[in-house]
């Protein structure tokens, strides 16, 4: 099996995965040489590596603690629940959540000194008077809409917001933020704006010494605006955040992620059988087919259904009648030595072919996030360093309590 252009045979080699149907490779080498760009084209700048979205598909909990061994110094999460996760998982770097904080999980932001996004006067007083109820001080950055629109506050009225946050003793502003429109002419005005809000509340005598706006996109093609921390996401998993970067080439980035499955059932078919709901498929003569165990339910997109592709030893082999939410069918066509239990790739590399995300994402016609972001949480996770498993993550569901 492979991750990254890494081949490396599980069959055999490990237990947990050969009761597996389907699973993922993550290469930490390839999310290592991804950090050593990104430092290299912002030498000056912090990384706050984004885990949100269970780590872009990539496992939230591992990858978090793996970050932190490779020296980020930060990590970002959109739910509080992240964050509670990966201080479980014994992270201990700086975590910023991004989303929102509700009255029955401040105790436990304070206790475990996850560092919150503020941008209402409610959340600061609620945050004030548990920090002093507490005898600590609730860390914060402030989060400025200066035009993307989502949340934050108004860059007009950042100023006053944040001269009102220092007179709640119980809160230290660490830094001030913003998220860019990915449209390169007004990122400009946004930045503007940011750097204009920090720079006023510096004549006043306000000194913020954190300051972040640069997600993957900006990192390459806004470098003044790296400042002290730098936000990347996908980029660290090695996926351009478009076309036009992915053309440009500022940096080398080496996908760390594949898809992995096994041949389920192995039979022969006659001329006029159907496969599929509907009857999508019908046999034009006699087929030798295989299905797979791994459908839509997994994260493998349902528009590959028409066109998509799988790889078994190198060789390819066509999708028929459709992805279901657990299983699709294969031809073999002339193969007569798959049988049940062999291990199939359906991103990755098998052999000297590759079925990149990036492929698989145009066939289906969505985006690279789509695909990666999709995958379950659900399937096992295997994590490679030099070519060797170092980690391998089975997820379980468990219940928490807020108190």
């Amino acid at each position: 099996m492979s991750a990254g252009g890494i081949e490396c045979k599980l069959d055999g080699q490990i237990a947990e995965i050969q009761s597996s149907s389907s699973w993922i490779v993550v290469d930490i080498d390839a999310v290592e040489h991804n950090l050593a760009e990104i430092r290299r084209v912002a030498p000056h700048s912090m990384v706050m590596a984004v885990v949100k979205a269970n780590a872009y598909g990539h496992g939230l909990q591992p990858m978090g603690r793996f970050l932190q061994e490779l020296g980020v110094e930060w990590l970002a999460v959109a739910k509080f629940e992240e964050a509670l996760d990966l201080r479980e998982w014994g992270v201990t770097c700086d975590l910023l959540n991004m989303g929102p904080i509700y009255e029955p999980q401040v105790k436990k932001l304070l206790r475990e000194d996850v560092v919150q996004s503020i941008f209402s006067i409610r959340d600061a007083r609620l945050l004030n008077s548990a920090a002093l109820s507490s005898g600590n001080r609730a860390r914060v950055h402030v989060k400025i809409d200066t035009g993307l629109g989502r949340v934050g506050v108004r860059y007009d009225l950042a100023e006053a917001f944040v001269r009102e946050l220092c007179q709640m003793p119980g809160l230290k502003i660490e830094g001030i933020f913003t998220t860019f429109t990915e449209e390169e002419d007004f990122d400009r005005i946004q930045l503007e704006r940011l750097m204009w809000i920090h720079d006023s509340l510096k004549s006043k005598g306000i000194r913020i010494p954190l300051r972040h706006a640069a997600s993957s996109a900006a990192i390459l093609s806004l470098p003044e605006s790296h400042m002290e921390i730098v936000r990347p996401g996908i980029m660290i998993y090695g996926y351009y955040p478009s076309r036009k970067e992915r053309l440009d080439r500022k940096v080398d980035l080496r996908p760390a992620m594949s898809l992995k499955g096994r041949v389920e059932h192995v039979k022969e078919i006659e001329s006029g059988d159907s496969l599929y709901y509907h009857r999508a498929f019908i046999a034009p003569g006699r087929m030798r087919v295989a299905t797979i165990h791994v459908g839509y339910s997994d994260g493998y997109p349902k528009a590959l259904s028409k066109n998509g592709v799988i790889l078994k030893n190198g060789r390819r082999y066509h999708i028929l009648g459709g992805v279901s939410a657990n299983h699709f069918m294969i031809d073999l066509e002339d193969d007569s030595d798959t049988v049940a239990g062999d291990e199939i790739t359906l991103i990755g590399r098998s052999g000297g072919d590759e079925i990149s995300v990036e492929e698989a994402a145009e066939l289906a016609n969505v985006s690279e996030y789509d695909v990666i972001l999709g995958m379950s949480p659900l399937l096992p996770r295997v994590y490679l360093r030099k070519g060797r498993v170092a980690e391998i993550f089975k997820p379980v569901l468990k219940q928490r309590s807020e108190n």
